[in-house]
């Protein structure tokens, strides 16, 4: 059954975040990146090196290295940067460009920095203004001066809008420093609540406190709400919440109301930001079928009509058509329809068992779980299914489940138990820079929230 309700053995619950030298600020030349969307690259990842120093704070109890951490983290988790071999280094020619009020452009060059950030930290009134310069060293030009404003409650998230900046200007990619993601978690044995951490891991708290198993969560409306399957009335219903930020701009629960509370099992809720519509997959009328509804439960519409067993339900980025698994060809194997049914067409032919998909941000590519030889990998292939497109990304690391795409078709989420426990990873999309999110508890099911909008570049 493709219902990704447990997690029983680890397979997806299918069968259930030192000186600033005072120079003038110049205006970077224009952003090329800008007219890019929020697609994947057309060229393969190469990991620019580059050098952040401490920054300079005044007026502030905020700490020098407090900032310059935080992007660091940020860019090494993005895939696209590593950092100099030696940050003592970089903070001893730091100091001495300050001192000379020149940067040493060749000694940057030696040490292998192909740019190089230095900030400025200042706070009144309780609100911190953060002002970053980026140099390019071959070309031995600033090319980047943007400041950002706000509370100090919001440090980490000011740090991640200019980790979001660069990762844009240097790679015209959208940064996912910002973004959250809802997961499983499971900290008392037997006890599973759905919870909620920055991409970076920092800021997890649980969402829900219902004593029970509460799993699928996934973002809905606008990214102030999601929804999940909770057993706390002692079957599977389907249930929203409503999302409350707070000073900090971390998240807290709201309002909880029913979705689907039909005979059988209802379970595996999935969002159309586009359709404004949820995909469920409902057991009312005997077997397994996906149906959608708006997401307050109304206006009921079955989707697929068969005696197999249908479920993990993936919406198109365009809400037009749900791509879903199904034993209907024998074995477990993804189709895509129409969102009213029509025209289904089956994507998966190799193995036995294909399931826990999500449809990628540009509408291209779907990425799932594949069994061969007894081991969960994630996968993925182009929507029109051709052979030569597909991709494993992990391989001889344990049991890989519930992948799930970052909103800007760039990294991916996904939970494994490479070490002994289920935890939350991310990943670029080719398989690469695999990081662990997660350290405490038994982490699974994934789901990574889109964009925050509006930002305090000013």
């Amino acid at each position: 059954m493709f219902h990704r309700l447990t997690h029983r053995t680890g397979i997806s619950a299918t069968l259930i975040a030192l000186c600033l030298m005072l120079v003038p600020f110049v205006v970077p030349a224009q952003d090329a990146s800008q007219d890019l969307g929020r697609v994947r690259p057309q060229y393969e990842y190469q990991k620019s090196v580059i050098a952040i120093a401490p920054f300079n704070v005044t007026g502030t109890t905020v700490e020098m290295e407090t900032i310059p951490r935080i992007i660091r983290n940020d860019l090494e988790l993005s895939g696209f940067f590593k950092m100099p071999e030696s940050q003592s280094e970089v903070n001893r020619l730091n100091i001495l460009d300050n001192r000379q009020n020149t940067i040493h452009y060749n000694r940057w060059a030696e040490m292998g920095v192909e740019h190089y950030m230095m900030g400025r930290v200042r706070e009144n009134g309780g609100e911190l203004a953060i002002e970053i310069l980026l140099y390019d060293i071959k070309s031995q030009t600033n090319i980047m001066n943007r400041r950002f404003v706000g509370p100090k409650a919001q440090i980490r998230d000011l740090a991640h809008q200019v980790s979001d900046a660069v990762v844009r200007y240097l790679k015209g990619v959208e940064g996912i420093a910002r973004t959250k993601i809802l997961y499983v978690t499971e900290q008392v044995p037997g006890v599973k609540e759905i919870a909620i951490m920055d991409a970076d891991g920092f800021n997890a708290r649980p969402l829900t406190e219902l004593g029970k198993l509460a799993t699928t969560p996934a973002w809905g409306a606008n990214g102030t709400e999601f929804y999940f399957t909770s057993y706390h009335g002692n079957r599977a219903n389907v249930y929203g919440m409503t999302l409350r930020p707070d000073e900090a701009l971390r998240f807290h629960p709201g309002q909880m109301w029913t979705i689907a509370a039909y005979g059988g099992t209802n379970h595996s809720p999935a969002w159309s930001q586009q359709a404004r519509r949820l995909a469920l997959v409902l057991s009312k009328d005997g077997n397994s079928e996906i149906y959608t509804v708006q997401r307050d439960g109304s206006d009921l519409r079955r989707v697929t009509r068969s005696s197999s067993t249908d479920g993990s339900p993936a919406w198109s980025p365009d809400g037009r058509r749900v791509a879903f698994t199904s034993n209907r060809a024998g074995g477990a194997h993804i189709f895509v329809a129409d969102a009213d049914g029509s025209n289904v067409r089956r994507i998966t032919t190799r193995g036995s068992w294909n399931d826990a998909l999500d449809w990628s941000p540009d509408g291209q590519r779907l990425v799932f779980v594949s069994r061969i030889g007894g081991t969960n990998d994630i996968y993925i292939c182009d929507v029109s299914g051709d052979e030569t497109s597909y991709r494993r990304l992990t391989m001889n690391q344990g049991q890989n489940e519930s992948p799930s795409w970052a909103p800007n078709g760039t990294h991916i989420a996904f939970a494994s138990n490479r070490t002994g426990n289920w935890h939350i990873y991310m990943m670029l999309d080719d398989g690469s820079n695999q990081r662990q999110l997660t350290g405490v508890g038994r982490n699974t099911m994934p789901d990574w929230g889109p964009f925050i909008g509006g930002n305090n570049e000013r």
